[in-house]
């Protein structure tokens, strides 16, 4: 059913038969969170354009821009989770990510979640709420830095150190 996409590295392709193999498609519901947390982001950095527009032209749009920009940017929170939650449950399932790795990107992903739900209260009023949000991200941006450390411990190594020994001391004697 599910086939291993060209261009895959060892370490997806790892994640990617273990949840072949289970029926299971975690990481594929962490990919579609990043693609619309990378939307959705665009809108923001839009908006973000459309308030440096209007305050150059004196325009008194800003108030309602603002608005918008800081609801999109707390759902955003929405899909950031998404990710979190299936690239975690994704890389505990398939043996990529330690155990304490995949529970705070869940812990993060929950605090994101709170965030996106309670973002009318988050917008209206400050106060500790918005804190539910800025720790939450702070926990992804250390969960997406561990990830790309695992990530690079197992990338391929090069050709020439996968060869068997007998071969690289054939290649390299001379005759003559």
């Amino acid at each position: 059913m599910f086939r291993r996409p060209t261009g895959v590295g060892p370490s997806s392709a790892r994640v990617w038969q273990s949840e072949r193999d289970s029926g299971e498609a975690w990481a594929l519901v962490g990919f579609a969170g990043l693609v619309l947390q990378n939307a959705v982001f665009a809108g923001v950095v839009a908006v973000r354009l459309a308030l440096a527009s209007t305050a150059a032209d004196g325009v008194g749009a800003d108030t309602s821009l603002w608005a918008l920009h800081d609801a999109l940017f707390t759902l955003n929170g929405t899909f950031l989770a998404l990710a979190l939650i299936g690239l975690s449950v994704g890389g505990l399932r398939g043996g990529l990510i330690r155990p304490w790795h995949g529970r705070w990107g869940l812990v993060a992903a929950v605090l994101l979640l709170c965030s996106a739900v309670l973002a009318p209260l988050v917008i209206d009023h400050s106060g500790p709420l918005g804190l539910l949000g800025l720790v939450g991200r702070l926990m992804w941006v250390v969960w997406i830095v561990v990830y790309g450390v695992v990530l690079m411990r197992r990338a391929p190594q090069s050709p020439t150190a996968r060869r068997p020994a007998a071969v690289r001391s054939m290649g390299s004697s001379r005759v003559g």
